[in-house]
Parts: C-alpha cells; sequence; structure tokens
C-alpha cells in the first residue's frame, strides 16, 4: 500500500494497492524499519532530529524517539514536553506588517530526521509553516511572527509508553511518496512528484496504444 497526497487541490490525491505508482515518485523508494509493531503503529525509529542544523537533546542515542507515519494527522506531532521549545526554534520574526503574508513563503530552518539505516527525511518552512502568521501588539508596535503547525502528543505514563513519540503526519506525507510493506513491516519514502494540475488519473496515453497483455500497474484510487 502507497499514499500519495497532493499539495493542489485541483489534483487528486491517491491510495495505491499492490505496489507503488512510479509516476508519483521523483526518486527510488528508501527503506527503514517498523518497530515495535504489536503497538498496532506504523512507527519507525528516529536517531536524531536536527533544527537549522542543531541537534534535538531529545532526540540523542540515549532518547530513543520513534516516529509514528500517520495519513490521518494533518499536523507534526511534537512531544509535549518539548512543544514549547520546538516552537520557539521554528518561529520567525517578519519585517514590518505586510497586509498579505502567507508564512509557507517565509523562509525558515529546516528539519531534519534521521530514522534508523541512515535515511534522512527533511520539512522546510513550506512545509510545516501555518499559511497565517500571528500579530503580537506591544508599546513599541506590531511585531509579525509566522509559527509552525504543530500538535503535542503525550502518550501517556502507561507501560510501553514512549514520551519521545512524534507524528509524521502530512507534511512529511506531502512531500514524500511514502509505501507500507505488511510483509516485510518497512516503510518507503521517496520524495514526491508532484503532477500537473488537472492530470487524469490512469496510465500514460501512450502505454494504452499498445497490443497484447500489458504489466499491472499498482491499483489507486482517489482519496
Amino acid at each position: 500500500m502507497a499514499f500519495f497526497l497532493s499539495k493542489n487541490d485541483a489534483v487528486p490525491s491517491e491510495l495505491s494497492f499492490g505496489g507503488h505508482d512510479e509516476r508519483r515518485v521523483s526518486e527510488p523508494l528508501r527503506w527503514t524499519q517498523v518497530v515495535e509493531p504489536e503497538k498496532g503503529y506504523w512507527q519507525v525509529r528516529i536517531k536524531n532530529i536536527k533544527i537549522g542544523g542543531v541537534e534535538l537533546p531529545a532526540c540523542g542515542d540515549s532518547s530513543k524517539c520513534v516516529g509514528i507515519v500517520d495519513s490521518g494527522t494533518s499536523l507534526l506531532g511534537v512531544p509535549s514536553k518539548i512543544m514549547k521549545d520546538v516552537h520557539w526554534k521554528l518561529a520567525r520574526k517578519v519585517p514590518d506588517d505586510p497586509s498579505e503574508l502567507d508564512c509557507r513563503n517565509v523562509g525558515g530552518p529546516e528539519v531534519v530526521v534521521e530514522l534508523e539505516g541512515g535515511l534522512v527525511i527533511s520539512m522546510g518552512a513550506e512545509d510545516y509553516s501555518r499559511p497565517t502568521a500571528m500579530r503580537v501588539e506591544s508599546k513599541t508596535g506590531t511585531q509579525v511572527v509566522c509559527r509552525a503547525s504543530l500538535l503535542p502528543v503525550d502518550m501517556g505514563t502507561e507501560e510501553g509508553a514512549n514520551p519521545n513519540t512524534w507524528i509524521l503526519g502530512e507534511p512529511v506525507l506531502r512531500k514524500y511518496y511514502t509505501a507500507f510493506d505488511w510483509n516485510k513491516l518497512e516503510i518507503g519514502f521517496a520524495l514526491a512528484k508532484q503532477p500537473p494540475a488537472g492530470e487524469a488519473l490512469g496510465l500514460p496515453a501512450s502505454a494504452s496504444a499498445s497490443s497484447g497483455p500489458k504489466p499491472q500497474a499498482p491499483q489507486s484510487i482517489v482519496v
């Protein structure tokens, strides 16, 4: 099973069964192992996370951070105990007070996540930012601030709960085409290739012109 999440409302997202759709990837899939599948999550081991090139102490070698890959979460999930710190690290001050502003177009620090096996995924400001800025009023005037869209994650205190759990939701899945291999218990990531607006689903026209048996492409449905 594989997910393609579109960045454009004019292009449908896709869920593929029986393999992945080569038209929706711009590079080969890279795989990482699922950990503790008995918990019921598509969960991967995070070796470290860097924001703006600086490693977060909360995800050092001894912290055993994990990330749950979840298509049902629209934000980047951050452990609640470091939520405030991550917010501060991703916030950006905008000069003046522009009448129109989309924070996804305002540069910010890159978030780089290294998964087990050396696989690295990253998110830029265009991936994690709230579109709308926050305006802070003070005695000295108005300060415009761009913020990240983050979700606090608290796995509770039950036995086996990991307080260093992140949720890799839509900010990751829109940038990366994601494949889930149930037999091998692996998750594959590849930079997604966004199609032109209005592109129809199905095989390219050139593929339907030939006769005889054709290779079976993964079945995709509109999401």
